[in-house]
């Protein structure tokens, strides 16, 4: 799944165009101002939608700032006047571009590596002694920092099984305690992170 910044100052079209990416399945942030948009491409999204602005000075400025290494960069920049449907087109050409570097063999968050050809974790290349579970759980939470996953999804993703054919299960809640012990008896302070409700993500 790709993660989107969108730019926009009108509220409402700022809510339809994150609506719409969301239930394309993406990770959408987004924010009215250029000022919290540079703050939030420290977080490297994949793709940058911008705002009405189109070719106005502030737009210029991002762009050329984004070009020139000067800012964390977004590919594609895409303008919010841009159709659905090209959004939409550009978003899944990025997708087929960087599917085989989301499924990159090393993944590192913070002072985490993942190693995922090797099933190895390391903390400050200090290994995290991880069972079978607790590791696929670690590098499906991984594999999007920031991004909380639902029951279901985990469910799925780790486990292997339809949740509405099997019921609610308490098995990732402990095996989700017992990652977060060991990540921070390696050094990691509050990684895994329980949102009540939803499910779990795994933080910087």
């Amino acid at each position: 799944m790709a993660s989107v910044l969108i730019v926009e100052a009108d509220q409402r079209v700022l809510s339809e165009r994150a609506e719409q990416l969301l239930m394309d399945g993406y990770q959408v942030d987004a924010v009215g101002t250029f000022e919290a948009a540079r703050i939030k491409l420290a977080d490297r999204p994949d793709a940058l939608v911008l705002a009405n602005a189109g070719s106005g000075p502030e737009t210029i400025a991002l762009l050329r700032q984004l070009r020139a290494g000067e800012i964390a960069r977004a590919d594609p920049a895409l303008p919010s006047t841009s159709s659905p449907l090209l959004v939409a087109a550009g978003l899944e050409s990025l997708a087929r571009r960087t599917g085989s570097e989301q499924r990159r063999q090393v993944v590192r968050v913070g002072s985490l590596t993942v190693d995922c050809d090797a099933r190895t974790a390391e903390v400050e290349q200090r290994a995290v002694k991880l069972t079978r579970l607790e590791f696929d759980l670690l590098q499906t939470l991984a594999s999007q920092p920031r991004r909380t996953f639902t029951r279901a999804e985990l469910t799925r993703e780790v486990w292997g099984y339809d949740p509405r054919a099997t019921g609610p299960s308490r098995t990732i809640d402990s095996h989700a305690y017992r990652l977060r012990h060991k990540l921070e008896q390696a050094g990691t302070r509050e990684m895994v992170q329980t949102v009540r409700g939803v499910g779990w993500r795994l933080t910087q």
